[in-house]
């Protein structure tokens, strides 16, 4: 059993505030109604464990997980996971891709978008009744006219 307490009814987003794709991935999931539980880690810290945990469910390293275009230090070719560790838990900015949880499953996401398709949710939120219903073509609103 891991330290990230995982539910299939939860929707867990791991982000910065500080990262476009971050604020994105956050706006598309704030209309939902499933249980979201948004962490911006440019407030609230994630422990080392739990870094080590998500890469190791992502199947990658901690250092993949940085953006290595916003570490001050270019050099970054003798980097162990201690130096990673330490980049993300001081500079929330550096990474990559907003990380996207629920149950079992784990992924970075690229796209704001890609969020709503991980987690299964319309991003319409209409039901989806054109195959089955034919759409309104006539005017429904009396004394309107429209050029």
């Amino acid at each position: 059993m891991g330290v990230l307490a995982r539910d299939e009814k939860e929707f867990i987003l791991i982000y910065s505030h500080n990262t476009q794709v971050g604020k994105h991935a956050l706006g598309y999931l704030q209309g939902i109604k499933a249980k979201l539980n948004a962490i911006d880690i440019s407030k609230t810290k994630i422990s080392d464990t739990q870094w080590t945990e998500i890469a190791k469910s992502l199947e990658c390293e901690v250092g993949d997980l940085v953006d290595k275009r916003k570490v001050e230090n270019k050099d970054t070719s003798d980097f162990g996971n201690d130096d990673w560790l330490k980049i993300l838990q001081h500079n929330d900015a550096v990474l990559s891709h907003p990380i996207a949880i629920k149950g079992a499953r784990t992924k970075q996401i690229v796209n704001g978008p890609d969020v709503l398709q991980f987690f299964g949710v319309d991003s319409a939120g209409l039901e989806k009744t054109m195959h089955t219903e034919s759409p309104t073509i006539k005017k429904t609103t009396e004394g309107e006219d429209y050029v």
